[in-house]
């Protein structure tokens, strides 16, 4: 998937790329806007995340608000909360034109078919974020597969049937490139109701790459989900969690954030390629706490017939000794020489 300045093939095993998601936390303060996206560059994220929505076209008068803005806001209604929050679009011009200028990838959000123009036409993006609410938005969806190549769906509080009905709309229009995140949308969202298994269905059920949206409180969970496969992992970011609005709280400060992004990367190197065999770190001490065949007896003369007794099994495991999986193939031979205590018992002690 092109990201302006990064490219990355989300298909392929072994890498997880991380998309630092400023959202609404730039509280419409250009200053604020441009420091988070420094920051995210600094931490180590591959992609900077925006979103471009118009209130008015996205929210009724009548929406509620959910409880976790209602306690991070100031008893505003949802309408009036996100019309604070909108990024005017020459901010998000300057934004775009940064990221690329810094060599970071850009991804943007969208919310309605004037946010969708916007970004592939004044943007010229060729990729865009479908945010969990648009999931069964089989207009704005059909409109975002005519001007991209490459869609990335998060499936907040969404069955896999209504995923997989997105998928098949996306289709129904143009072959693009399409990518599917877990989520769970609830802020923050407790571990036990993550359900990070959920990656394995999507991938399962759709055949494209799949990563995670996380919601949670800490890195737990985006380390996780690593470990399990994802693509792509999405988290929030603030340079302070207790900035006034709704998302602060629940997003990883920078300190986090450069956290997660290395503990994730070490996540997916540790991962492997699930063939069991000794690793090449293991090369020089696989011989060390191995055992083989030894003698335990003070000497046994040339002639001897062995019999289980007679034998020890220690380390390290000698050259040419027998090991002790074949130890009911040595007793009852006779020896050919002499062996002292603990001396290995070799294949050519018998010839």
């Amino acid at each position: 998937m092109n990201f302006e300045a990064a490219e990355f093939d989300f298909s392929k095993a072994g890498e997880c790329k991380i998309i630092g998601e400023i959202g609404v936390n730039h509280n419409r303060d250009i200053d604020l806007l441009f420091k988070l996206i420094d920051a995210g560059i600094e931490a180590g994220v591959d992609i900077i995340k925006l979103q471009r929505f118009s209130s008015k076209d996205e929210l009724s008068e009548f929406a509620s608000s959910t409880d976790y803005q209602r306690k991070a806001g100031q008893g505003e209604s949802q309408l009036q909360m996100a019309q604070k929050l909108e990024l005017p679009d020459e901010w998000i011009v300057k934004a775009h034109a940064y990221c690329n200028e810094r060599n970071i990838g850009f991804l943007c959000a969208a919310f309605d078919h004037g946010s969708v123009d916007f970004i592939a036409d004044t943007l010229g993006c060729k990729s865009i974020k479908v945010p969990s609410p648009e999931l069964n938005n089989k207009p704005l969806l059909q409109h975002m597969a005519e001007k991209f190549d490459a869609l990335l769906i998060s499936t907040g509080a969404s069955y896999l049937s209504e995923c997989c009905q997105a998928l098949e709309w996306v289709e129904q229009v143009a072959s693009r490139e399409i990518a599917f995140m877990h989520c769970v949308s609830e802020y923050p969202a407790p571990l036990n109701e993550l359900n990070l298994s959920a990656m394995a269905t999507l991938r399962s059920a759709l055949n494209v790459p799949v990563g995670y949206s996380d919601h949670s409180d800490g890195i737990v969970a985006s380390i996780a989900a690593a470990s399990l496969g994802a693509a792509m992992i999405e988290k929030h970011y603030t340079l302070d969690k207790s900035l006034p609005g709704p998302d602060h709280k629940a997003s990883s400060d920078i300190a986090e954030l450069k956290i997660l992004v290395e503990a994730v990367k070490g996540a997916v190197k540790s991962v492997g390629d699930g063939i069991k065999r000794p690793m090449s770190c293991e090369s020089s001490n696989r011989p060390l706490i191995r055992k083989t065949l030894t003698v335990n007896a003070p000497l046994l003369l040339k002639g001897t017939v062995l019999t289980k007794d007679m034998i020890g099994i220690k380390r390290p495991a000698t050259t040419g000794a027998v090991v002790p999986s074949d130890i009911d193939k040595v007793v009852g031979l006779r020896l050919t020489k002499d062996k002292a205590y603990d001396e290995p018992i070799k294949w050519t002690d018998f010839q």
